[in-house]
């Protein structure tokens, strides 16, 4: 994952053309004074009056620093100090702010009328000029260091920097410290927001791990056990020892260290911050497919417990839509598995258990969304593989669905819903093979498969009658399958 292409990590092009602007005038006046220069008299006079305004810009400087830099710091993390004291555009105004000090106390000692002195007073103007014409850039980018926006991202790419040096094996103990550091820092920041409620900065903080996750999982684990890997690993206060032994042989405690603290984050959420997990789940589905197709075994197996987690967390709280939420990137997490099938059958297999202690639990519908999700990710793997959609229908899909139509409560219908879709949706993509295996095992009898195709027919609509995170109807059949479904109804 590239991490430079996250949002805000770029200088807005109106700072940056506001920053040109003005040197290109300081530079314009510095050549009006140089062909139009006063008397060389005057410079008793003109030195003091620059001498007093730089002293004074530089009041404000450091007045605007010392309130901005500890407000910030106070708000989110005292990491940002460190930070922002060393960010090129403070550095930068007061090398030339002590810069020009210096040359005022050098022009003391030097006599009038010499090279050195009249270098060192051109040296003063130009700084002098500078100094003026980038007042406005310079606060208004100092200003920007309040805004989550932008030191988010500076975090994340000085986490990037620390790991690109682990791999070069510069400094490993110092770096990798450094790292983990940051992560822990963007963790409390985010812990911060949750507390306060802001989500923007607890997505921006979610963000930022992400990246450090994708870019950990192709870090230092194809050279043979020779990487930072080998070096002293970090994990969070409480894993037993057990677990630590094995993180470091499998060499996989820097992915769990993150898994770790993102679900550190998601202990503090409530149920209306929904949208955040959706957001990490979001995230963890793209890191669990980089890791399979990396072949990182472990770290994807490590993906679906935090997976798991996740999903006990919502049944113990009895958050019906949390659950949906989970139910639907679990499902793409199993069709990002369909290149793999053991593991594609495990997922499955870890869904439908939760579903069933769900039900245990009284979140019935939970089992009503998990039904219907196993009939989209056979519908979303004949895309891809229609074999592998055919044996995920036999191994799981199929025996949920028999389970629940044997039943004979409400869950018969919810399943012959399911199977009706999916063989007609198969019907419209020419999925023949998942159409037989559907019809000779539920379809073969007319009468039954006429009657349930009659009620779906009846209500089909395709937006849900709530407005939710689905939006659409879980039973719906699209215009392609309505017209299959329809014409087999009528004949």
């Amino acid at each position: 994952m590239d991490h430079q292409s996250l949002g805000n990590t770029r200088n807005p092009r109106g700072l940056t053309l506001l920053t040109i602007a003005c040197i290109l005038g300081a530079c314009l006046l510095a050549v009006v004074i140089a062909i139009f220069g006063i008397d060389q008299n005057a410079d008793s006079v003109s030195l003091p009056v620059a001498s007093r305004t730089m002293n004074q810009f530089m009041a404000v400087v450091l007045t605007c620093i010392a309130l901005i830099v500890p407000l910030t710091a106070n708000l989110y993390t005292p990491k940002l100090v460190t930070l922002y004291v060393a960010h090129p555009l403070i550095v930068a105004m007061l090398s030339l702010l002590f810069l020009s000090h210096i040359i005022s106390l050098a022009l003391n000692f030097i006599p009038p009328l010499t090279l050195l002195n009249t270098v060192l007073i051109t040296a003063l103007a130009t700084i002098y000029l500078l100094v003026m014409a980038g007042a406005l850039p310079f606060l208004y980018g100092l200003s920007r260091f309040l805004r989550p926006s932008y030191f988010m991202p500076m975090l994340t790419r000085k986490g990037i920097h620390n790991l690109h040096a682990l791999e070069r094996e510069r400094n490993a103990t110092l770096k990798g410290r450094d790292l983990f550091e940051t992560i822990d820092v963007v963790t409390n920041i985010a812990l911060t927001g949750m507390n306060r409620g802001d989500r923007q900065l607890v997505l921006l903080a979610l963000q930022s791990l992400h990246t450090f996750l994708s870019e950990i999982i192709g870090s230092g684990w194809a050279d043979g056990g020779r990487s930072w890997r080998s070096t002293r690993p970090y994990f969070v206060p409480g894993l037993a020892q057990e677990g630590q032994d094995y993180l470091t042989r499998e060499k996989v405690w820097p992915e769990a260290y993150v898994l770790a603290q993102m679900l550190k984050i998601m202990e503090t959420a409530t149920k209306r911050q929904h949208e955040i997990l959706a957001e990490l789940a979001s995230q963890l589905v793209e890191t669990a497919h980089l890791a399979t197709a990396l072949q990182r075994d472990k770290v994807t197996e490590l993906h679906i417990m935090t997976f798991n987690t996740l999903i006990r967390e919502v049944i113990e709280e009895k958050d019906l839509r949390r659950f949906q939420n989970l139910s639907y990137y679990y499902r793409l997490l199993i069709d990002a598995f369909h290149e793999h099938p053991d593991r594609m059958h495990e997922a499955a297999q870890h869904l439908i258990h939760y579903a069933k202690l769900a039900q245990k639990m009284g979140v019935y519908f939970a089992m009503e969304t998990v039904i219907y999700d196993m009939g989209e990710t056979v519908l979303s793997l004949a895309r891809h593989d229609q074999d592998r959609a055919v044996e995920l229908l036999q191994a799981w899909a199929g025996p949920l669905w028999q389970d629940s139509i044997d039943s004979g409560t409400h869950m018969r219908k919810i399943a012959w819903r399911a199977i009706i879709r999916v063989y007609w949706e198969a019907k419209a993509l020419e999925q023949e093979t998942l159409t037989e295996s559907l019809y000779w095992r539920y379809l073969s009898d007319e009468t039954i498969h006429r009657e349930q195709v009659e009620m779906i027919l009846d209500e089909n609509r395709e937006l849900h009658y709530e407005f939710n995170d689905r939006l659409m109807r879980f039973a719906h059949l699209s215009p392609e399958a309505e017209a299959l479904a329809r014409e087999f109804s009528e004949g």
